[in-house]
């Protein structure tokens, strides 16, 4: 069986996840815990923990129990619990019944979800996500997450976190490793800033998948074109080169932000095209990734491919 590993974040990782179950290949999602928006943030100010959200968003699109994955997906609406979700508070709850341990929460939770495949944090401990942007730094994931201008440099603090273990595993044993899509720099580019996952990536056999996303939305990565996000992620990656990048070619999505497509300058079968957009019963283009167009294009790209050279970009 194809061994694949998704790496992100946010709605962009739980599109890639249940794209991966429509191929009936178990992935691991590595996912960012540097959010520090909303519930997970209320809960790390609060308690000093590691984001919680992305973890959550990442085992429900892999749960097998529905029944229960909606109900841990349901957001109280008032009260000292507003906006906090019920998933967060399951993993907390399994975390302190197992002394801290995350990873024992996370195990526990794809237990009780009936889960196909796995999610691993890329650090287990707390970070911050920092940026200067056009000269101003940034402190924080959702500040980083507003701001707009030319990203000079994004780091975590601490800046050496250690790297979850497992994570780390699964990623030399991986054929595939997927990254994106989401957010660029708050999504993505936030779990290779842990080193050795920076490391483990940039030194793995495996083929090295970017599923750019469909557009290019206000906000951290607005004024970047396809090639702006492959090259930020080739140069975090010390040079190792994209062996695929799969791009939405379609009708262009709906709400704000330009289109990505691919430029000039692209090398003949490295980017595959199509229309992977969603729509409603209505047949009304959405925004984001259908996931069963998504797997029909990885199921060509990632089962079907030969093994990566693990080239360095030029």
């Amino acid at each position: 069986m194809t061994r694949i590993v998704a790496i992100g974040g946010g709605h962009g990782l739980s599109r890639v996840l249940l794209a991966c179950r429509r191929l009936e290949v178990p992935p691991t999602a590595i996912v960012t815990v540097a959010d520090d928006g909303g519930s997970s943030g209320r809960l790390r100010r609060d308690l000093g923990i590691i984001a919680l959200g992305d973890l959550r968003m990442a085992l429900l699109a892999l749960a097998r129990d529905r029944t229960l994955a909606d109900l841990l997906g349901h957001r109280f609406a008032q009260g000292d619990l507003q906006g906090h979700a019920l998933g967060n508070l399951v993993l907390l709850a399994l975390s302190e019944r197992s002394g801290g341990d995350v990873l024992s929460a996370l195990r526990g939770a794809e237990g009780l979800l009936r889960c196909e495949g796995s999610v691993l944090p890329s650090t287990t401990i707390p970070v911050q996500l920092s940026a200067r942007i056009a000269g101003q730094r940034v402190e924080g994931q959702a500040n980083v997450t507003a701001s707009s201008g030319r990203f000079d440099d994004l780091w975590l603090d601490p800046r050496d976190p250690p790297a979850c273990p497992e994570a780390l595993d699964a990623i030399a044993a991986a054929d595939v490793v997927i990254l994106g899509p989401g957010s660029l720099f708050t999504s993505v580019i936030a779990n290779l800033l842990v080193p050795d996952v920076r490391r483990a990536v940039s030194n793995s056999r495996a083929r090295l998948v970017h599923v750019a996303n469909v557009q290019a939305p206000p906000g951290e990565s607005a004024e970047m074109s396809l090639a702006d996000h492959i090259r930020w992620l080739e140069d975090v990656l010390d040079g190792r080169r994209l062996d695929t990048v799969i791009v939405h070619d379609g009708p262009p999505p709906a709400g704000r932000g330009a289109p990505l497509r691919p430029g000039r300058g692209f090398a003949a079968g490295r980017v595959v095209a199509g229309d992977l957009l969603s729509r409603d019963d209505d047949g009304n283009v959405g925004r984001a990734h259908d996931p069963a167009k998504l797997a029909a294009v990885l199921a060509k790209v990632v089962l079907a491919a030969p093994a990566s050279t693990a080239s360095r970009a030029p």
